[in-house]
């Protein structure tokens, strides 16, 4: 078994696949290297990993073009002869095992929550927790569920309990009541 780690940047959105009956997650990771030789020159290069996850996983809505992800799994090598290329070409695939968002500023969910008894638990950026099927919540107050796979989604709000609905002209409702 080969197992890699690769950080790099989502090339386009991930797409929800089916096939036989069987839902997977597929989407590709650029994987840039930049080095400088003796010359003092810089040179770059761009690996693409194709990735395929079974399932829907919640990561798959973060899973966009240009998000930088960490993904871990089990790869497999190929090669093959491009007749485009005109040379023998290798490709990897890793079937993925966790994904991480790293660097970005747009999830909701905090790096540390806290059960009811106090207790911090660390989140990761993969919305995934030490703990499964309960509820924790921020220093903030915000709300967060753990489903029974650990995965982390925020809770909406609850509704204003000071919120009153909109009052109704009830002269107008008798009116139009009389009127039919």
């Amino acid at each position: 078994m080969f197992i890699s780690t690769v950080i790099g940047n989502v090339g386009a959105d991930a797409q929800v696949k089916n096939k036989d009956g069987k839902e997977f997650v597929v989407f590709r990771v650029a994987h840039n290297e930049i080095w400088t030789d003796q010359a003092g020159t810089q040179h770059s290069s761009t690996i693409w990993i194709d990735c395929i996850m079974n399932g829907k996983p919640k990561v798959t809505e973060f899973l966009k073009a240009g998000t930088q992800v960490a993904v871990v799994g089990t790869t497999t090598l190929r090669t093959y002869s491009s007749e485009k290329q005109r040379a023998i070409v290798a490709s990897a695939t890793i079937r993925v095992e966790s994904v991480q968002l790293l660097g970005g500023q747009t999830d909701d969910v905090p790096r540390h929550l806290y059960d009811d008894h106090g207790a911090m638990h660390d989140v990761h950026k993969a919305y995934y927790s030490d703990v499964n099927a309960c509820k924790l919540q921020s220093q903030r107050g915000d709300r967060f569920n753990v489903d029974a796979h650990g995965w982390i989604t925020k809770e909406a709000p609850a509704p204003d309990a000071n919120a009153q609905a909109p009052a109704t002209d009830q002269s107008q409702q008798n009116a139009d009541d009389k009127s039919v």
